[in-house]
């Protein structure tokens, strides 16, 4: 079974068979990229049902950039052990994620007016192209 444990100078360590490799932040990041791409080849798929909630991110940073030639949007979310997460959505599903939030705001009782402006740092951000 492969083992972690973060080291005094913040790197991680990662045993197996009692060999053992130290990465940085960075040097996980792209290993984790790495296993998803390997894992995306995997003749048995990713789950199509979601598993049960164990960890959320709260909030999470993103960004949406849309492509006026393709009417697809890239919507970018920051997930805190990930790193940044691309999700190209076609112009359909934007207008089905459109009728989700709002079916979310009615049912919620949400009125934007009683937030006001946003005055947070700056997180989100739609770039058009």
């Amino acid at each position: 079974m492969l083992k972690s444990r973060m080291k005094p100078n913040g790197n991680i360590e990662l045993s197996i068979g009692g060999e053992s490799m130290s990465f940085t932040a960075q040097e996980l990041e792209k290993q984790i990229e790495y296993l998803a791409h390997m894992r995306r080849q995997m003749p048995e798929p990713v789950p199509v049902d979601p598993p049960k909630v164990e960890h959320v991110v709260v909030n999470p940073a993103y960004t949406i950039r849309t492509d006026k030639v393709t009417k697809s949007s890239l919507l970018r979310l920051r997930h805190s052990g990930l790193g940044w997460l691309n999700f190209e959505l076609p112009a359909e599903e934007v207008l089905q994620m459109r009728r989700a939030w709002i079916d979310i705001v009615y049912k919620l009782g949400l009125d934007p007016s009683s937030f006001g402006e946003y005055t947070g740092p700056e997180r989100r951000r739609s770039n058009l192209h």
